[in-house]
């Protein structure tokens, strides 16, 4: 190791032994126009610069110049060749570094060689802060100003008082940030001027992240969804488009929402949805599509398609065929390998007198059913047995058939009757709510229990709750009325009943209506469908195979298709006069299975799904249709007449 001694100093680390007239470097340290506080000398072995050795100089602490002699020795180990180097601190031997000066030399083998090192800074206000101007530069800001210094308290004037950050650490004082756009936010990027008073140009609120474009700023929403940030917030196209915020997309399909041009968004999901079956017939087996789902489809749905016809209960893709005119089993073919199956095979039964005109008839399983008419007469259909029961005077209009034989029935005198097929004697007549005829009805089971509803001419829809063997039954009451005259009712149960009829425009003039009832999740009835003003027209009945199939026809060919929601018109029945028909009642199984009676004609008619035929042509005139199925097709007129098509 090297020693570095200080003649005249108290230098420690030297050994005593060191012979005085050993070879040795006297090093003059001088230094002008500041006071140091902190001076060294290093010493360094050029041949191997690991080897250096530092040493502080001790100074007169009030002498702004001054020489300091220090004695350098040759050391074993070392080469003779050292560079010595003299550094000035300012304040301490912590603080920058103000003066440097750096020679190399050579000790000599005996005697004394003398070096000089000067060492040159500038303090002119004598505060002990070197300027900050020069090659190591101090941190007086102002050496004119002996108040301006690093230990300067900083005050609002004007003045970087303590040299650092201008007046941004004075009481008052703040960054203030470029505004080039001038839209009142400064540029979030640019370094910020610190100062008591916002210089030209500046302002104190920064945050703009783009000091190009006015209209980007802080404190307002997104406006624009195009992949920036409009609001400064470091989030791109948030609120409120939150794009990349997850969310549902259609068919309940996971996605996060992404831009769709400049002013909206889509929920955008990569999940490939699945198409979802409702059964809407009734069969258990599901052919409505009810769209394109990724989970929670509509309830029931499943998704496989097992069902080609949701319109009808007797056809699916399981179904056995038979003879009936639908293609049950959904092979694109109708009653196909079946034997003896004859479209026209239709029978007559004929009641007594002749004279009988009925007007209403009601079918029930094993080819049972009940007929009702003018005249007050009522009969019961067993086979090809038709017993017309005795003094039940009113005219019969309406009827429905509960399974187990029961029938109800409605007058034109606003009356209601309803007997078993093992009654005897007179009927007994219920009152309904006023004179007005009874058209139509339709019932629903619920073990011994029937919900009856029915509607009259006078607008009323009528509910008759009858409990099989109660001692006592509820009288039939109004639900609602709706002041046209109503002639059909039909649905699947309570919640899907349409009805329909004549809307009383003005006295003398109606046009045709239909009304929808309550769903399941309550609401009132509703007009659905409304003829033209000036239509003096009327719907007759009226069908529902389901919410999304019902069938109404009525008056100078009238025949309209709900499907879904929409209501479509169908053709109407011509006459050979090339006019349309009066279609005066029908009977539903399908929308490839309806069958019809109208005006000028006594044809029974069939409808496939596209057009209208012939099914049959009874010697006289047609009045009402009923039916357990497509295979079981009976239909009452004049003449007392009954046809039944049971193949």
């Amino acid at each position: 190791m090297g020693c570095v001694l200080g003649v005249g100093l108290s230098v420690s680390g030297c050994r005593k032994e060191d012979p005085p007239d050993a070879g040795a470097i006297r090093a003059r340290v001088s230094y002008a126009t500041f006071r140091p506080g902190c001076l060294t000398l290093t010493v360094t072995d050029v041949e191997d610069p690991s080897r250096t050795d530092t040493a502080e100089i001790r100074m007169e602490p009030s002498a702004r110049s001054d020489v300091r002699t220090v004695a350098v020795l040759g050391r074993a180990g070392w080469s003779r060749d050292l560079r010595l180097t003299a550094t000035a601190h300012e304040r301490s031997c912590t603080g920058p570094v103000v003066a440097r000066h750096e020679i190399t030399t050579q000790v000599p083998a005996v005697g004394t060689h003398e070096v000089e090192l000067d060492l040159r800074a500038l303090d002119l206000d004598d505060d002990g802060y070197v300027s900050m101007d020069g090659a190591f530069p101090g941190s007086d800001c102002n050496d004119d100003d002996a108040a301006i210094h690093p230990a300067a308290t900083e005050l609002c004037d004007g003045v970087d008082n303590n040299c650092a950050n201008g007046e941004a650490d004075a009481p008052g004082g703040a960054e203030y940030y470029p505004d080039a756009d001038g839209d009142g936010y400064g540029d979030s990027n640019a370094l910020p001027n610190l100062s008591c008073n916002p210089p030209q140009g500046y302002i104190r609120e920064g945050g703009d992240c783009d000091d190009r474009d006015p209209a980007v700023h802080p404190n307002q929403a997104e406006f624009i969804c195009d992949g920036k940030d409009d609001n400064c917030d470091n989030v791109i196209d948030n609120d409120p488009f939150d794009v990349g915020v997850t969310c549902q997309a259609e068919g309940n399909c996971p996605g996060v929402k992404q831009c769709a041009g400049n002013a909206l968004t889509a929920c955008v999901s990569t999940e490939v949805p699945r198409e979802w079956f409702l059964d809407e017939d009734g069969d258990g087996h599901a052919g409505t599509s009810v769209g394109l789902w990724c989970a929670e489809p509509p309830t029931g749905a499943v998704e496989t398609n097992t069902d080609c016809d949701e319109s009808s209960r007797f056809v699916s893709g399981s179904a056995t065929e038979v003879c009936d005119r639908l293609d049950n089993d959904c092979d694109g073919l109708v009653d196909e390998d079946v034997a003896d199956c004859d479209p026209e095979d239709w029978s007559m039964t004929d009641a007594t007198p002749a004279t009988l005109v009925w007007e209403t008839v009601a079918a029930y399983a094993g080819n049972k059913g009940w007929l009702g008419g003018r005249d007050g007469q009522i009969a019961h259909v067993d086979g090809d047995t038709i017993s017309v029961v005795a003094t039940c005077p009113d005219p019969w209009q309406s009827s429905w058939v509960a399974s187990s034989g029961r029938v109800f029935m409605g007058s034109g005198a606003g009356k209601f009757t309803t007997r078993l097929p093992t009654d005897s004697g007179a009927c007994d007549e219920v009152d309904g709510l006023a004179d007005a005829s009874i058209n139509g009805m339709v019932g629903f089971e619920n073990g011994n229990r029937v919900a009856l509803y029915a509607v009259d001419s006078a607008g009323r829809i009528i509910l008759w709750n009858y409990e099989e063997g109660a001692p006592t039954q509820e009288a039939p009451r109004e639900l609602t009325q709706l002041y046209d005259n109503l002639r059909s009712i039909d649905g699947t149960s309570p919640y899907t009943l349409f009805a329909a009829g004549a809307e009383n425009v003005a006295p003398g003039t109606q046009r045709p209506v239909v009304w929808r009832g309550p769903t399941q999740e309550g609401g009132t009835w509703e007009r659905e469908v409304r003829g033209d003003a000036g239509e003096e027209r009327y719907f007759y009945g009226i069908r529902v195979l389901s919410p999304s199939h019902v069938y109404v026809v009525g008056a100078a060919g009238l025949f309209l298709e709900r499907s879904g929601t929409t209501w479509t018109t169908k053709p109407p029945i011509m006459l050979p006069t090339e006019t349309p028909a009066d279609i005066r009642a029908l009977v539903a199984f399908g929308s490839k299975a309806i069958y019809a009676v109208s005006s000028g004609t006594n044809n029974i008619h069939f409808f496939d799904g596209t057009a209208w035929s012939p099914a049959f042509e009874p010697s006289s005139r047609m009045n009402a249709l009923s039916g357990t199925g497509p295979g079981d097709v009976w239909v009452a007129g004049d003449s007392g007449a009954l046809v039944r098509w049971r193949p």
